[in-house]
């Protein structure tokens, strides 16, 4: 799968806010730290929401997948 810019003011794949994510990154503030994503304009907090989103509904099921 091909990866996608998500913040273009800084050049910052999908890719690298997921791995942003899958190391402890829970907020945008947390984002902006670990790769630099939404630092500047903001226009890609939507998308960033998104993607920490779907980690935490991904997290969710591996947790019940793991309990059941």
């Amino acid at each position: 799968m091909a990866s996608m810019f998500v913040c273009s003011c800084r050049a910052v794949t999908d890719r690298t806010v997921d791995a942003a994510i899958a190391s402890g990154a829970a907020t945008i503030p947390e984002v902006i730290d670990r790769c630099g994503a939404g630092s500047r304009c903001g226009g890609c907090w939507p998308e960033l929401e998104r993607l920490l989103e779907l980690h935490e509904a991904e997290q969710a099921q591996a947790l019940q997948r793991a309990v059941a």
